[in-house]
């Protein structure tokens, strides 16, 4: 049995993580991060990429542990497997992921060109016309996909290195001071912040394509499985976060650029960083860039989820009909502009992201738990109740008692309240299943 990568597998299966986590779409946070964070730059990005970068690898490895998602969730119960495996699937596909890789294109390469009171019926055109064609490629599958993934990842860390490097010889400006959180949560704030790229979600619904990839190549063994993983993500993750700090520091060293504009999203930002420096040329490419690469991850995300909701219906509704739903709906959210779609996800996103988080870290430790549902029911259902009703607070709906008792929570102000109770759900729970065991194997 083999226990090690070669070299070459090694290299090949470090590119599948980072082409995997290498989404279009969240290239517009790490800009507005740091325009906003300013000179808390260096702090927020750390935290960042804990989330956006460490957090996907970790789980990439604990769903190698658990030998799969649905492995995973069914140790809390079979009802909370469907339930939570659907809304992450809609969270990454149609309801947020899809339509803002959607609108990514858009707001950096037609936005600037047109006028404000026309900019929602282009909209509709483009975006109608953006389903359309994903539509009838996820009808007609064709190589052509794989091949502009081939080397549209290439041309993209092209476009970005000499966007940076103009940024870097040539600044825009300094770093200004932080504005909002970043001010005096600058950790927090960057830490929450990674939460929109999704990543982490990403990771425990396709972190088995990478597993298998491994297996294929005489990797079995568990604990080679899961050690070649994150020595591989880890190269990955490099990679990852150096992109994430050059989009980063262009950011915080333009902030002049956009005092006319404090409501400016990621997408509209690089726009006018790459006009900057390149002119409308540099805007139309790098745009086009944009729309290739948007294209192959959303085609991605929508034949993903279709196969799935094919699978959980038993066949009872079929893949074509899954696309076209899909579809209609990523169209009808995005009309509402990249801007509102990345404030609706918020909410979504503080209520899911700490059972994944969870989930992730019960996974990696199961050996310490054996597995004990007393551990993992009370552990995720903590992070299930306290994160649903912080997203609830965001969205303005509050729950009566509930809500005021959650706001006592340390950290709940940066978006973290989740923490100290599961962490308190934890301990006890842990030490009571120590009890248990020793009282069992008495008797």
């Amino acid at each position: 049995m083999k226990q090690k990568l070669s070299k070459n597998q090694f290299l090949v299966i470090s590119l599948t993580l980072f082409a995997m986590f290498f989404g279009a779409g969240n290239f517009i946070f790490p800009p507005n991060l740091g325009r906003e964070a300013g000179q808390n730059f260096y702090v927020a990005i750390m935290f960042f990429c804990a989330t956006a970068v460490l957090l996907p690898v970790l789980g990439v490895a604990a769903i190698a542990r658990a030998k799969g998602l649905q492995s995973l969730v069914r140790r809390i119960d079979p009802v909370f497997a469907v339930v939570f495996t659907a809304l992450l699937y809609l969270t990454i596909g149609p309801l947020f992921a899809i339509p803002r890789a959607a609108n990514m294109p858009f707001d950096i390469a037609v936005k600037p060109f047109i006028s404000a009171e026309n900019l929602q019926i282009w909209l509709f055109f483009y975006s109608a016309a953006y389903f359309a064609l994903n539509y009838y490629v996820c009808m007609n599958p064709s190589k052509l996909v794989d091949l502009l993934g081939k080397y549209l990842t290439p041309l993209l860390l092209a476009l970005i290195l000499l966007l940076f490097g103009a940024g870097f010889l040539f600044p825009i400006g300094e770093f200004v001071a932080p504005s909002g959180d970043y001010a005096q949560h600058a950790a927090a704030k960057g830490f929450v912040e990674g939460y929109q790229t999704m990543d982490a979600l990403a990771s425990l619904a396709f972190g088995i394509i990478v597993i298998n990839a491994i297996r294929t190549v005489g990797v079995k063994d568990e604990r080679h499985l899961v050690s070649s993983t994150i020595k591989a993500g880890m190269t990955a993750g490099v990679i990852l976060m150096s992109i994430y700090l050059m989009l980063g520091y262009l950011g915080a060293t333009s902030a002049e650029l956009f005092k006319d504009a404090p409501e400016i999203n990621g997408a509209e930002l690089l726009s006018r960083i790459s006009g900057h420096y390149f002119g409308k040329a540099g805007v139309l490419v790098l745009g086009s860039a944009f729309f290739l690469a948007c294209i192959t991850t959303t085609l991605g995300l929508i034949s993903s989820a279709s196969e799935y909701f094919e699978e959980l219906t038993g066949g009872r509704v079929k893949y074509k009909i899954w696309v076209a739903a899909w579809c209609l709906i990523g169209f009808g959210v995005a009309n509402f502009g990249l801007t509102t779609i990345i404030k609706g996800s918020i909410p979504v996103l503080i209520a899911i992201y700490p059972i994944a988080i969870m989930l992730i870290i019960l996974s990696l430790i199961n050996p310490l738990i054996d597995s004990s549902k007393l551990v993992y029911r009370t552990c995720v259902y903590v992070c299930v109740v306290v994160g649903t009703i912080n997203g609830l607070d965001i969205a303005g709906v509050s729950v009566p008692l509930l809500t005021d008792l959650v706001k006592e929570m340390p950290f709940y102000d940066s978006m973290l309240g989740w923490i100290v109770p599961s962490a308190v759900a934890f301990a006890v729970t842990y030490i009571l299943h120590l009890v248990l065991e020793k009282r069992e194997n008495t008797f």
